[in-house]
Protein backbone atom coordinates (compact mmCIF):
# COMPACT_ATOMS: atom_id res chain seq x y z
CA UNK A 1 0.00 0.00 0.00
CA UNK A 2 1.34 3.46 -1.19
CA UNK A 3 1.27 6.18 1.67
CA UNK A 4 1.62 9.37 1.54
CA UNK A 5 4.85 11.42 2.45
CA UNK A 6 4.91 12.51 5.79
CA UNK A 7 5.40 15.87 6.95
CA UNK A 8 6.31 15.41 10.82
CA UNK A 9 3.43 17.62 13.22
CA UNK A 10 3.99 21.06 10.67
CA UNK A 11 0.61 22.29 9.44
CA UNK A 12 -1.74 19.67 11.66
CA UNK A 13 -4.85 21.26 12.54
CA UNK A 14 -6.30 19.90 16.14
CA UNK A 15 -9.80 20.01 16.61
CA UNK A 16 -10.81 19.38 20.08
CA UNK A 17 -12.77 20.92 22.94
CA UNK A 18 -11.05 22.14 26.44
CA UNK A 19 -11.14 19.66 28.83
CA UNK A 20 -8.60 20.26 31.51
CA UNK A 21 -5.98 17.72 30.46
CA UNK A 22 -6.04 19.66 27.02
CA UNK A 23 -5.27 22.94 28.73
CA UNK A 24 -2.32 22.09 30.64
CA UNK A 25 0.48 24.06 29.65
CA UNK A 26 2.93 21.00 28.91
CA UNK A 27 0.23 20.20 26.16
CA UNK A 28 0.39 23.70 24.68
CA UNK A 29 3.98 24.38 24.73
CA UNK A 30 3.96 20.73 22.84
CA UNK A 31 1.53 21.53 20.65
CA UNK A 32 2.88 25.53 20.03
CA UNK A 33 6.47 24.00 19.44
CA UNK A 34 5.41 21.16 16.85
CA UNK A 35 3.94 23.62 14.75
CA UNK A 36 0.31 21.93 15.35
CA UNK A 37 -2.53 25.04 14.89
CA UNK A 38 -5.97 24.05 17.51
CA UNK A 39 -9.16 24.82 15.95
CA UNK A 40 -10.99 26.16 19.09
CA UNK A 41 -14.53 24.12 19.31
CA UNK A 42 -17.10 25.15 21.61
CA UNK A 43 -17.56 22.96 24.71
CA UNK A 44 -20.53 20.36 25.13
CA UNK A 45 -21.05 20.69 21.31
CA UNK A 46 -22.03 17.21 20.28
CA UNK A 47 -23.25 19.12 16.97
CA UNK A 48 -20.63 20.34 15.82
CA UNK A 49 -17.43 17.24 17.15
CA UNK A 50 -16.92 15.26 14.08
CA UNK A 51 -16.75 12.25 16.97
CA UNK A 52 -20.54 12.64 17.76
CA UNK A 53 -21.80 13.14 14.25
CA UNK A 54 -19.20 11.03 12.23
CA UNK A 55 -16.54 9.09 13.51
CA UNK A 56 -18.93 7.14 16.01
CA UNK A 57 -21.30 6.04 13.00
CA UNK A 58 -18.21 5.13 10.85
CA UNK A 59 -16.79 2.51 13.19
CA UNK A 60 -19.87 1.09 14.14
CA UNK A 61 -20.70 0.77 10.61
CA UNK A 62 -17.54 -0.64 9.35
CA UNK A 63 -16.43 -2.86 12.49
CA UNK A 64 -17.30 -6.36 12.53
CA UNK A 65 -17.50 -8.55 15.50
CA UNK A 66 -14.49 -9.23 17.60
CA UNK A 67 -14.00 -11.84 20.11
CA UNK A 68 -12.26 -9.70 23.17
CA UNK A 69 -11.00 -6.54 24.14
CA UNK A 70 -8.03 -7.04 22.75
CA UNK A 71 -9.13 -7.81 19.02
CA UNK A 72 -11.27 -4.82 19.50
CA UNK A 73 -9.00 -2.80 20.17
CA UNK A 74 -6.79 -3.54 17.23
CA UNK A 75 -9.64 -3.95 14.65
CA UNK A 76 -10.48 -0.10 15.73
CA UNK A 77 -7.15 1.17 15.62
CA UNK A 78 -6.91 -0.61 12.17
CA UNK A 79 -10.06 0.66 11.36
CA UNK A 80 -9.15 4.83 12.33
CA UNK A 81 -5.50 4.58 10.23
CA UNK A 82 -7.48 3.05 7.25
CA UNK A 83 -10.11 6.06 6.78
CA UNK A 84 -9.50 7.19 3.46
CA UNK A 85 -8.47 10.90 2.92
CA UNK A 86 -11.50 11.56 1.56
CA UNK A 87 -13.94 10.53 4.36
CA UNK A 88 -12.26 13.37 6.15
CA UNK A 89 -12.62 16.17 3.53
CA UNK A 90 -16.34 15.33 3.36
CA UNK A 91 -16.83 15.29 7.15
CA UNK A 92 -14.84 18.72 7.40
CA UNK A 93 -17.13 20.09 4.72
CA UNK A 94 -19.81 19.37 7.10
CA UNK A 95 -18.45 20.65 9.70
CA UNK A 96 -18.14 23.77 8.40
CA UNK A 97 -21.87 23.63 7.18
CA UNK A 98 -22.73 22.79 10.56
CA UNK A 99 -21.01 25.53 12.44
CA UNK A 100 -22.79 27.92 9.66
CA UNK A 101 -26.05 26.26 10.85
CA UNK A 102 -25.08 26.85 14.26
CA UNK A 103 -24.58 30.54 13.53
CA UNK A 104 -27.63 31.26 11.56
CA UNK A 105 -29.19 29.89 14.45
CA UNK A 106 -27.69 31.85 16.86
CA UNK A 107 -25.98 28.96 19.04
CA UNK A 108 -29.18 27.23 18.75
CA UNK A 109 -30.77 23.84 17.83
CA UNK A 110 -30.16 23.28 13.99
CA UNK A 111 -30.18 19.59 13.26
CA UNK A 112 -33.85 19.77 12.07
CA UNK A 113 -32.17 22.07 9.25
CA UNK A 114 -29.32 19.09 8.54
CA UNK A 115 -30.51 17.31 4.89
Amino acid sequence: RKQRKSNGTKGIKLLHDKPSPHRHSYIINYLTEEGINIIPHPPFSPDLAPCDYWLNDYIKQNLTDQPDEKSLTRAVSKLIKNIPEEEFKKTFDKLLERMKLCINNHGGYFEHSIK
